[in-house]
């Protein structure tokens, strides 16, 4: 249980929240009283004096002329003219984060009975896991208490309340789910960041591994990550390996034979004639080259050749080879194969099974590259704690399945790419009538919209949207726009109602789930017609 106080717009905030004015006195209490937090240390204690409560928000007299406006998140009872003490949390950027002390949470007699029948002992820690429990909805018979004190103990550095929510939803509680899972509710677990991470580190750690002029262990790196990349996309549908070669000068048409493709917007002219050139130099074969300057032959091809050549012992010129591998041109290249590997066009999603493909394909390559590291490079470098960090929230999402449906889908969109999520839920009595019923929250974030919630709830054709976001301009685009989604749902046989509100704040799945009743059952079976 946490007390956060909230110092920025504290004028605005305040008469929102609780429906009263404040006076210029007010205001000048507020400020010396965030003045006063400001000059303290994390660790620290405060006490002070409950003047006034309206619903979760508190407004407390921290000293003279001193007030603190605060925010109490969980069931904590509180009533005026109480005197309460916090240890200071985090008073930087632009929240303080403050913990109530033991004193304030011994008062309720149920956590002392329940510590007392399980023959535990009362102290901060085991009363913040009885309150923690008990807001949960878990159960406080001894054995339950006895196994939570025990996960504690054993995750001493982990947040109480998170050790609580992940017994609540049955998610293993290991390290690495521990550190996903407080991914997920600080908003730092996005899949599409982690991705583009890697490309970017992918550079810097073959230059660590060649920078002592072991050239050969460097080759031997790429040739690894090239066949990673390579593995799976034969049969993969919208991956980099099925696109067309991404390479033709600008304004040139594609090539009526072999694949063809459209040129990147990074790739003039004179870019591709190095590239070539370099090429050549390095043993690509000039029917190969020639080929992929006229577009008729894909990346994931080019890339098959140089495999070829990084496998070769005493064939081709390494020091040209290395050249190439080092250049911007071929860099970019790669860059852009592995952003076509990870990321999926919307248009893509529709397809069956396209999501699963990609989950195996991700799993798959990320096992290869994390074995390439391990035999090329140390394991602690940004590249692997970046690629460690993408297994482990794939593992997550796993985990989280077996609860719910939910699943990360990074979107490979029109100028910048895109991180979406599709959570599943609906209540228990809708599953067990099987009524055709069910909803999902689906959140975006975009470039130009912002942070989008869209609440969708269907039973049989009948479909009930909710656009959420935070600026009224994307909320008139989207309104301006819906007939468009209207249209393709009526061809389809559906009938769509949508609402559009302005959101204050940003949301996340997680806290979509943790919202969910206490009892949860799992979901399976449902599927959207996503190709409207």
């Amino acid at each position: 249980m946490k007390l956060s106080a909230f110092f920025g717009q504290i004028n605005q905030n305040y008469v929102e929240n609780t429906g009263i004015e404040t006076t210029p006195a007010m205001e000048q209490g507020l400020k010396k009283g965030m003045e006063s937090i400001l000059g303290k240390l994390p660790g620290q204690t405060i006490s002070g004096e409950v003047l006034l409560k309206e619903g979760s928000d508190v407004l407390l007299s921290i000293g003279k002329n001193q007030l603190l406006q605060a925010k109490l998140e969980g069931n904590m009872s509180v009533l005026p003219g109480q005197i309460l003490s916090f240890q200071i949390k985090n008073n930087s950027g632009s929240k303080v984060v403050l913990a109530p002390l033991f004193e304030n949470m011994g008062q309720d007699p149920n956590v002392s009975r329940a510590l007392a029948a399980a023959g535990l002992p009362e102290n901060e820690i085991t009363t913040r896991m009885v309150k923690a429990m008990m807001q949960e909805g878990l159960p406080i018979d001894k054995q339950s208490l006895y196994q939570m004190n025990r996960l504690i103990g054993a995750n001493p550095q982990a947040d109480l309340q998170t050790l609580v929510q992940m017994q609540r939803l049955s998610i293993p509680i290991t390290p690495e789910n521990i550190g996903q899972f407080e991914a997920y509710k600080n908003y730092q677990h996005q899949l599409s960041e982690s991705l583009a991470d890697i490309t970017e580190a992918f550079s810097q750690t073959f230059q660590e591994i060649t920078g002592n002029g072991n050239v050969q262990q460097g080759l031997a790196f790429y040739k690894e990550v090239i066949g990673a990349l390579l593995e799976g996309e034969e049969n993969t549908a919208g991956s980099a390996g099925g696109e067309k070669a991404e390479v033709l000068a600008k304004g040139e048409a594609p090539a009526a034979a072999g694949e063809g493709a459209a040129k990147p917007p990074f790739f003039g002219e004179e870019d591709l004639k190095e590239l070539v050139q370099q090429m050549k130099q390095a043993g690509v074969p000039d029917k190969t080259s020639f080929a992929f300057l006229n577009s008729k032959i894909s990346t994931r091809e080019l890339l098959v050749e140089i495999e070829k050549l990084l496998t070769q012992e005493g064939t081709a010129d390494k020091g040209a080879l290395f050249e190439l591998l080092e250049s911007k041109e071929f860099k970019q290249l790669l860059k852009n194969h592995m952003t076509g590997q990870w990321l999926l066009k919307p248009e893509e999603v529709a397809k069956e099974n396209s999501v699963d493909r990609l989950y195996e394909r991700l799993n798959s390559q990320m096992n290869r590259l994390n074995q390439a590291l391990s035999q090329a490079a140390r394991g602690d470098n940004p590249l692997a704690r970046t690629i460690t960090n993408v297994s482990n929230n794939i593992d997550f999402m796993n985990q989280l399945n077996h609860m719910f449906a939910y699943v990360q889908i990074p979107l490979k969109m029109q100028g910048k790419n895109a991180n979406g999520e599709l959570f599943v839920y609906t209540n228990k009595k809708s599953l067990a009538k099987k009524d055709g019923s069910v909803s999902a929250l689906l959140h975006l974030d975009m470039d130009h919209l912002g942070s989008v919630d869209v609440h969708v709830a269907m039973q049989n054709q009948k479909v009930s949207t909710k656009f959420y976001l935070q600026d009224d301009g994307a909320l008139d685009l989207i309104a301006q726009n819906i007939s468009i989604l209207n249209k393709r749902m009526e061809d389809r046989g559906y009938t769509m109602n949508a609402e559009f509100i302005n959101k204050e704040e940003s949301t996340t799945v997680m806290d979509e789930i943790l919202k969910q009743g206490k009892n949860i059952s799992a979901l399976a079976g449902y599927s959207f017609d996503a190709r409207a």
